[in-house]
């Protein structure tokens, strides 16, 4: 799972920006998380968590990933999460 797997399970169908507008957030902010400009915080990731039911560590290791430069240990976090 990565960050957009995360992010289409938090939406399940409904659009960005009621989506955004549950997490709390600007719809300019969740476009960027979409686009891959910047990661959540650890808050929204847990608001993502929450409102997807994901397991938590799930939705951060995909997060996490993303973060990571290094394609083998962005590899090993998505594993993780598997």
């Amino acid at each position: 799972m990565n960050l957009q797997d995360v992010l289409n399970k938090v939406c399940n169908g409904v659009s960005d920006n009621k989506t955004s507008q549950k997490l709390g957030i600007t719809r300019t902010s969740f476009s960027r998380y979409r686009n891959g400009h910047t990661i959540p915080d650890d808050s929204i990731l847990d608001k993502m968590a929450e409102i997807s039911g994901l397991d938590p560590t799930e939705v951060y290791l995909a997060a996490y990933a993303e973060k990571v430069h290094n394609p083998k240990v962005a590899e090993a976090f998505r594993h993780l999460a598997a």
